[in-house]
């Protein structure tokens, strides 16, 4: 059987005040996750946006070469786009990591470090195909 909550008595007004903490609890915590996943979604979008803004601009500078190792050039190509922005602008373009941390929106202390892992990566690339 159950027993009616009347509102009257010390138990039913703590039993009264208690469910209505766990129900404005339980929606402000709904609500607190709905709004990270859709920030998170628009994070996501952000990332690939800009990942794709790095794709451009270098491509130019890739088709304006004259290739003289196919090998270099290829594992270039399989870098992550950020990482061979810094490289192209690092190498090819003469830029600063502050300059090119700026662009990145990385510290340049990323920047330094990104192009330096890349360059690693290269080196372990074309001595493997060697």
């Amino acid at each position: 059987m159950v027993k009616r909550n009347s509102g009257t008595s010390k138990e039913d007004i703590c039993q009264n005040q208690f469910t209505a903490y766990v129900v404005l609890a339980v929606k402000r915590k709904r609500q607190a996750y709905i709004k990270k996943k859709v920030r998170d979604k628009e994070n996501q979008a952000k990332r690939e946006e800009e990942q794709s803004n790095f794709g451009a601009e270098e491509n130019t500078v890739w088709d304006r070469l004259e290739v003289q190792n196919e090998e270099l050039v290829a594992a270039v190509q399989q870098l992550k786009p950020k990482a061979r922005f810094i490289v192209t602008g690092y190498v090819l373009k003469g830029k600063t990591f502050k300059e090119l941390a700026q662009e990145t929106k990385l510290t340049e202390r990323a920047a330094a470090s990104t192009y330096y892992r890349s360059i690693e990566k290269l080196r372990i690339k074309i001595e493997k195909e060697k």
